[in-house]
């Protein structure tokens, strides 16, 4: 049986972060990996993906209970199929094995106003 260690669910306010990025230039290369940034700035509407990956790292932070956690280790990519995976540091990953935990599902949505991500660690 596979027990779930943690579950963690943020929604971001896509305004409030477009107003965060313009007044702190340094807040993308603060909180964003380069992979990151390169994806979003991509997209037609990069702040919609810069949201989801926001919602996504604090998913992420509130699943696995540690508030310790800077966003920027936590970097969130997706895999060959499409879906949103994350991509951790090493200390991160340790601490996760010795939870016992070795899987991480991600899930990303967004309307035009809001992101929410929902993260399970098993």
């Amino acid at each position: 049986m596979i027990m779930i260690k943690g579950i963690g669910v943020d929604i971001c306010d896509i305004r409030k972060l477009k107003g965060a990025i313009e007044r702190n230039k340094n807040f993308l290369n603060r909180v964003f990996s380069e992979r990151e940034i390169k994806y979003c700035k991509t997209k037609k509407n990069s702040i919609i993906h810069f949201a989801g990956r926001f919602a996504a790292k604090e998913a992420f932070i509130k699943a696995v209970s540690n508030k310790k956690i800077k966003l920027k280790e936590i970097e969130t990519i997706n895999d060959k199929s499409g879906r949103p995976d994350i991509r951790l540091t090493k200390v991160i990953k340790l601490n996760l094995k010795k939870k016992n935990a070795n899987r991480i599902n991600l899930s990303i949505s967004h309307t035009d106003s809001t992101a929410v991500a929902v993260c399970i660690i098993l």
